[in-house]
């Protein structure tokens, strides 16, 4: 009976673990903004501080870079409050395939600064984001 209850608790732990990662991920929690071309390209003329994520939810990569750059951003509200970013699943039917100078059949972080694009970004190192984040200020 006992191992019947210890397998059974194993496996609703391991549930509820896959379930818990899964949402972690999700654009919501990470402090992402779903894809809109209107809103992102308004956010880049007015000069804001953009950064589009082009991502696919099957890549460990990506998921690892997402979470890099979220961190970073709530690490600093002050310095990192005003960062708009927006997701853009590579998978999507209605996904751009151009994005800036970037092809969005790759996943990458590509930042925007005063306007202008600063780089397509294809790290997970969270002090070359904040240099990228700050640069031209």
């Amino acid at each position: 009976m006992m191992k019947r209850v210890s397998a059974l608790l194993a496996i609703l732990f391991t549930a509820f673990a896959i379930g818990t990662a899964a949402q972690a991920d999700t654009n919501d929690n990470l402090g992402f903004m779903e894809w809109d071309a209107v809103a992102a390209e308004e956010a880049v003329r007015n000069g804001e501080r953009v950064v589009i994520n082009t991502w696919a939810t099957w890549c460990p990569f990506c998921k690892a870079q997402r979470r890099a750059l979220s961190s970073l951003l709530k690490s600093d509200p002050e310095t990192y409050g005003d960062v708009k970013v927006f997701a853009v699943d590579i998978d999507e039917p209605d996904t751009p395939s151009r994005i800036g100078s970037s092809s969005v059949s790759k996943t990458t972080l590509i930042f925007f600064v005063g306007g202008r694009e600063i780089e397509a970004y294809k790290g997970q190192d969270t002090a070359e984001m904040a240099a990228l984040l700050t640069a031209g200020l």
